[in-house]
């Protein structure tokens, strides 16, 4: 086809889809190549984002008809699907270890990409030959399937397992902590379960697209679902990475020992050593307030009791049926109430007096306030006037 009748298909999606891939490709060396105590996050992070950006890149080449203007814009391996679930599964697990570091047994995980590394070089070398588009190669339908889903299975799977690792970082959190602004991945959580959801329409969407790019046939619905899906990856991939970004500097001084599992050894304790044990924790939230240090953890607490952290634990989950997070900011909030009922306190802000109660944020004040009391503070505080 001679370049001077090859169109450009540039409109507002397709701009706004290069405009989040570029920025995507910039976020990626930033992430990469910032300095950090624990580089291994960034890293991988950096390595995901720049791997989905270039599986978009490869569309918007096929979308823009760059390829009939330019064919050796087709002569790069733009396909790495099979290790974007594995490089989110490390990343996720990267979080919670400072010192973790990617073992043999993982590094297999990247041998499916590597096939795929390889099936694209082979069919490269073959148009390059025989002077053809890189998709008009034999057998690239079924190659470009076969990648497709392979590449969604690897997602749904590795995704399912940061998820699950994720939730059994948050329960041991709520265990140990009191305050989850620095130790939390419900951000990360959050993301990843929308990012598979996306993936889900994703993979059977691109497929029909690549057989309808190939029949020259064109069906709005399906482009703009297309768009829609594609705008969709682009900038949560790349929210993703500013949400990295900003937290590296986070993740995480505290360390995630593996949650111990010792409860067993202390259901022969007698009843009156466990009620003992309670009354001393309930003497110093009452007495001493420990609730009012917005970064108490369970250690904290334990050092205080002069007992082994994993009693304590046992304790509150088994007897007192709070977990650590829960038991902490019962009083707060209770403290809360309290103060909002005196009279010295009837000038100061709600966010003031939580701050001043142990709460770390508005945020985390308002959904903590509202998971006890089944009311949002300023709601509370209306009803509390109004009597």
């Amino acid at each position: 086809m001679n370049s001077e009748e090859v169109h450009l298909n540039l409109h507002l999606a397709n701009f706004l889809i290069i405009s989040g891939i570029l920025q995507g490709f910039i976020l990626s060396g930033i992430l990469f190549f910032k300095k950090s105590d624990n580089p291994l996050p960034g890293k991988l992070l950096s390595l995901t984002i720049l791997l989905v950006n270039l599986h978009l890149t490869y569309l918007v080449i096929l979308d823009l008809n760059i390829d009939n203007k330019y064919p050796h814009s087709l002569w790069v391996p733009y396909s790495y699907l099979t290790a974007i679930g594995p490089l989110i599964f490390l990343y996720t697990k990267s979080l919670l270890q400072k010192q973790y570091k990617v073992s043999n047994q993982e590094a297999i995980l990247f041998l499916p990409v590597t096939i795929e590394w390889i099936v694209q070089v082979i069919q490269i070398i073959y148009s390059g030959r025989h002077n053809i588009l890189y998709y008009n190669a034999p057998f690239d339908s079924i190659i470009s399937f076969a990648i497709y889903v392979s590449g969604a299975v690897s997602m749904f799977y590795y995704s399912k397992r940061s998820l699950k690792i994720i939730n059994s970082h948050e329960k041991w959190v709520e265990g140990n902590f009191s305050n989850l602004k620095n130790v939390t991945l419900s951000w990360l959580y959050k993301y990843l379960y929308y990012y598979r959801i996306l993936w889900l329409f994703w993979v059977p969407f691109v497929i029909i697209f690549l057989v309808f790019f190939r029949l020259q046939i064109q069906v709005f619905a399906l482009i703009f679902v297309l768009y829609t899906l594609m705008l969709g990856i682009t900038y949560l991939t790349y929210w993703i990475g500013i949400e990295g970004l900003a937290r590296m500097e986070l993740l995480f001084s505290h360390a995630n020992d593996p949650p111990s599992n010792k409860s067993n050894t202390y259901n022969n304790i007698h009843d009156h050593k466990i009620k003992s044990h309670i009354a001393k924790i309930q003497q110093l939230m009452a007495e001493d307030q420990l609730y009012l240090n917005e970064n108490l953890s369970l250690r904290d607490l334990s050092g205080r009791l002069a007992i082994d952290p994993n009693l304590l634990s046992y304790i509150l989950n088994t007897h007192i049926k709070k977990s650590f997070y829960e038991f902490i900011n019962l009083y707060r909030v209770e403290d809360v109430k309290n103060k909002l009922s005196q009279a010295k306190y009837k000038n100061h802000t709600l966010l003031a007096i939580a701050l001043e109660c142990g709460f770390s944020s508005k945020t985390s004040f308002n959904r903590v306030f509202k998971q006890m009391t089944g009311m949002t503070p300023s709601q509370y505080q209306k009803k509390f006037k109004s009597k």
